[in-house]
């Protein structure tokens, strides 16, 4: 067989790597290293380090495959983002709202780490689980899953067309996770929970709306 060419990239001890990173609203700018030389700066318009690392990824192919640079790095850059992924909403009591479809323990990680390198006062999360079958079966990681958030919203789990199991619930999930994090709570219904919200709201504040369901109504729901 033919020896596959394998070429690497990471945040160190790579063929291609990122250095002095410099954070702005959570979006990086950074120099894409290769071989001890500097191939180019670039600037996201995505927030997260592993917008940083897509990024790097991109890069090295565009270099492998012979094209411009300089292209590849303004594609990069005026690179916005994908629909409900850190989509900004609106404004509720000067707090930002925040639309993302993450919906697996490992989502909700990045997406809420990524939040932390930008300087709110308080990141809240309004969460809507995704079908009985995957709540129950991603149970333990979602106990670990929102700790970047200071205050965490269940809304009942979005069923799709599975029949209740009747133990799966946010309820209980809520439960779960309380006894490891202050700051956790269940609200039945969407206009309940927008009203807890508008009460709570303040400046300084991001309040996600998260999940792969139906809480997408949410946040114009919460927003002035």
């Amino acid at each position: 067989g033919i020896e596959p060419k394998v070429i690497t990239y990471g945040l160190k001890d790579c063929d291609y790597t990122a250095g002095n990173i410099v954070y702005e609203n959570g979006c990086a700018a950074f120099d894409c290293l290769s071989g001890g030389r500097t191939v180019c700066r670039v600037k996201l318009n995505v927030p997260g380090e592993h917008n940083v690392l897509n990024a790097l990824a991109a890069i090295a192919v565009c270099e492998i495959l012979g094209a411009d640079i300089d292209k590849a790095k303004s594609g990069i850059e005026s690179y916005h983002g994908t629909h409900r992924r850190f989509e900004k909403k609106g404004i509720c009591g000067g707090a930002v709202v925040i639309d993302d479809y993450a919906h697996h323990p490992t989502e909700i990680k990045a997406t809420l780490s990524t939040a932390k390198k930008m300087n709110f006062s308080r990141i809240r999360c309004v969460f809507e689980p995704h079908t009985y079958t995957r709540t129950k079966a991603l149970w333990d990681e979602f106990l670990n899953a929102f700790d970047d958030a200071d205050d965490l919203i269940l809304t009942d789990i979005y069923a799709a067309r599975e029949l209740p199991d009747g133990v799966t619930t946010s309820e209980n999930l809520a439960a779960a996770i309380s006894k490891k994090k202050k700051n956790v709570r269940y609200i039945k219904g969407f206009d309940k929970i927008a009203e807890y919200i508008k009460k709570t709201a303040q400046p300084g504040d991001v309040i996600f709306t998260m999940g792969a369901g139906t809480i997408t109504k949410l946040g114009p729901m919460i927003c002035d």
